[in-house]
């Protein structure tokens, strides 16, 4: 006959125990769950801020060392091809702003003529070499450049200019304020007086892995994460953009005579309409948005 001692019992647990001790462990992990998606979320905003901070630095020091911008800039629209792929299904046209931007709305096509202000502009800041954008491909941030453009000679091209968003011109004293001026001024953090809607054009270029920029400073070209996962790079351009001042007009009372070369203003992020960096229906983003919407998730989260 065998016999089992107090010491022998309390060497294992019974099936109550165990079942007790799995429903506290799982009570506790739903307890974390939501503490680890704001987790998540606060990593994507540091880093969206922190790649727009490092890319802005990036740039101005590429500029400072080089004397020009960098070439090799994605032009942010449709190239001359068939119909399109995911975001970009059905037949699109050549020259539209790009179907795979995560919010088309952001910019309307504008066409710089061989030889145009425009195109000189852009020759003359550097940016002599540009790629459109193929809406064929499944993967909507990566392997997108065709086509060359050489603005330096006899080639024009179509770039992707900042529209209005959900801004209005301000009139007043004398002066309009135009909405795509309060537009580049939200995304870029500035006063939209600093900017001339009359003489100047305000474009968006993709930094994508074949710019110049990227090629000389980093391993790769960061991304923007956005909060939904379905609109990531594959089904969205998730490369940043940066912002210039074109020289457009030369010839109308007030506007610089001879044509100068274009401008960098800052890098900004083209995030999906629903995105929570977006204050409003859409807008471009910079790093001042990104910085603060970082922090209202953070105080959201506690």
């Amino acid at each position: 006959m065998k016999h089992y001692n107090n010491m022998t019992r309390q060497a294992g647990m019974t099936l109550i125990e165990l079942t007790v001790v799995l429903l506290i462990l799982i009570g506790l992990a739903g307890l974390l769950v939501p503490y680890v998606g704001s987790f998540t979320q606060t990593t994507h905003d540091s880093t969206n801020s922190n790649n727009v901070a490092q890319l802005n630095s990036a740039m101005l020091r590429y500029v400072s060392e080089k004397g020009h911008l960098p070439p090799h800039v994605d032009t942010l629209t449709n190239d001359n091809v068939g119909p399109g792929t995911g975001s970009c299904a059905g037949a699109q046209t050549a020259g539209d702003v790009y179907c795979g931007l995560a919010n088309t709305a952001m910019f309307t096509p504008v066409t710089y003529a061989a030889n145009s202000v425009g195109a000189v502009s852009l020759a003359k800041s550097g940016i002599n070499m540009a790629v459109n954008n193929d809406p064929t491909i499944e993967n909507k941030t990566f392997g997108t450049s065709t086509n060359m453009l050489m603005l330096g000679g006899n080639e024009g091209g179509t770039f992707a200019e900042v529209s209005d968003a959900d801004f209005t011109d301000i009139a007043g004293m004398g002066y309009t304020v135009t909405a795509q001026q309060q537009h580049v001024a939200a995304a870029l953090g500035r006063d939209p007086m600093a900017y001339n809607s009359t003489c100047y054009d305000y474009i968006g270029v993709g930094l994508g892995d074949n710019n110049e920029l990227i090629q000389s400073t980093m391993a790769a070209a960061p991304i923007y994460f956005p909060k939904d996962a379905k609109a990531g790079p594959a089904q969205a351009y998730a490369h940043f953009i940066a912002i210039l001042q074109v020289h457009s007009d030369n010839t109308t009372a007030g506007c610089p005579g001879v044509t100068e070369p274009a401008k960098f203003l800052g890098v900004v992020a083209n995030v999906p309409p629903a995105d929570p960096a977006t204050p409003t229906a859409g807008r471009l983003v910079g790093a001042n948005t990104l910085l603060a919407q970082g922090w209202e998730n953070r105080g959201a989260a506690n």
